[in-house]
């Protein structure tokens, strides 16, 4: 490690050649100045430590193993450039060809992270990073702005795709383990009372609109002076595929982020039924709770119908049963739905559907209990999720996408948003 005193001569270096050899007129002036010498200087320090250390370990021997199962044998050394944060630094490091499968190895490249293309895997983790969060476009503009990175937007997009990818990967494993194998590491995270909502949200990819599933994971933790949890330490997931797909993921998720330590487990969802039918299949024991504002909406929607568009009796009549949903649970509304009569077909098969999804999820209604331990009863922050995580990226205006394209994106955008920094790093090195 660098320490001040070691870095002290080059400081007064820097300072006498400031004020010797720099005439800036005004700060704008002195900050461009000092930047592009800056930016020289560390691309230069950069060349020199990538030849000195990559001149001491090219050499691997005068034969290694080859994944064909034979033995690769050494050629020499072979130069190749490579982009880091601090410019393009050439380095020749030793490499092997086998004669059975014809296969040419750098064994150099691999310990450093490096993959088949330029980046280095610092460049990787930052370009993946920002471009996660921003249009490719920007993202080139950013960086060359900020930091005089120049990435193509093409390769911004390669970049994504190699580090989401490797995500994904890692992500596989881990279902196994969970799931089919049981051999994951029990998490050391002890929530009190942990959240897992699940919702969908579409998005467009390879030319038709599909749905993205998403879901978030957090803590419930009540502030002190008041009476309901608010959300800390969020975890966010979302991908595109089947829902039994995503009950495993999320389940893994859960794993990971304490769900077999917490005190309670609590479920929320809308009335889409993959939600309830994941939610049965991997999370149990847990509290289910249905959003309480989404059994609103059923009970306006039936009003609309019953008391026709806009009628004033029919948003009282709905106001006072959602009030009585929330203060005495489900059981006076589906009494009410039983009595009522109909005075046509549109009106009987509302009646019909709405009994039937009030008696079904009548046991994720448990509202008055809910409230008196202090839990959530609402879906906003999967709802906020869907948002944040696809809305604010992939569902920005002329936006298409491929299936692959976007779920490397949302691979490495729950991963930030998440601040799984360290997984980033590690993907960045692996892809």
């Amino acid at each position: 490690m660098i320490t001040q005193t070691d870095m002290n001569p080059l400081l007064s270096a820097a300072a006498e050649f400031a004020r010797s050899q720099m005439n800036c007129g005004d700060i704008t002036e002195a900050e461009d100045a000092v930047t592009e010498i800056t930016r020289a200087m560390a691309a230069a320090m950069m060349q020199t430590l990538a030849t000195q250390f990559c001149g001491q370990r090219e050499y691997d021997g005068a034969h290694i193993g080859c994944d064909c199962g034979k033995r690769a044998r050494y050629r020499g050394l072979r130069g190749k450039d490579f982009q880091t944060l601090h410019g393009i630094v050439r380095v020749k490091r030793g490499y092997y060809r086998c004669d059975h499968c014809k296969r040419t190895s750098f064994p150099w490249d691999g310990r450093q992270g490096l993959s088949s293309h330029m980046w280095t895997p610092r460049v990787k983790e930052l370009v993946a990073s920002v471009s996660s969060t921003l249009p490719y476009e920007q993202t080139s503009l950013l960086l060359a702005r900020t930091s005089g990175l120049s990435i193509e937007e093409s390769c911004a997009e390669q970049i994504v795709a190699e580090v989401g990818g490797a995500l994904r990967r890692e992500d596989a494993g881990d279902i196994v383990k969970a799931v089919d194998t049981g051999t994951m590491e029990i998490s050391t995270c002890k929530p009190k009372r942990l959240y897992i909502a699940m919702d969908a949200v579409k998005a467009h990819t390879d030319g038709e609109w599909h749905d993205v599933k998403v879901g978030v994971i957090y803590e419930g933790v009540i502030p002190e002076g008041k009476a309901t949890d608010t959300l800390r330490n969020p975890r966010y997931i979302a991908a595109q595929e089947t829902s039994e797909a995503f009950g495993r993921r999320v389940y893994t998720k859960a794993i990971q982020r304490g769900y077999d330590n917490a005190v309670e487990r609590v479920v929320i969802g809308d009335g889409a039924e993959w939600i309830w039918n994941e939610a049965n299949n991997h999370l149990n024991p847990a509290i289910k709770i249905i959003d309480y504002y989404h059994a609103c909406e059923h009970i306006y929607g039936l009003a609309r119908v019953l008391y026709g568009e806009g009628d004033k009796n029919g948003g009282r009549w709905a106001a006072s049963q959602c009030k009585k949903l929330r203060n005495e649970g489900p059981g006076s509304f589906i009494t009410a739905l039983r009595r009522r009569k109909a005075q046509n077909k549109q009106q009987t098969e509302a009646l019909r559907l709405q009994l039937g999804y009030f008696t079904k999820y009548r046991k994720y209604m448990k509202y008055p209990s809910y409230d008196a331990r202090g839990m959530m009863i609402g879906s906003g922050p999967v709802e906020s999720a869907c948002k944040i995580v696809v809305g604010q990226r992939l569902k920005q205006a002329g936006m298409r996408w491929t299936r692959e394209g976007s779920d490397s994106v949302l691979a490495v955008r729950t991963a930030l948003l998440s601040g799984e920094l360290a997984r980033i790093e590690r993907a960045s090195r692996a892809a």
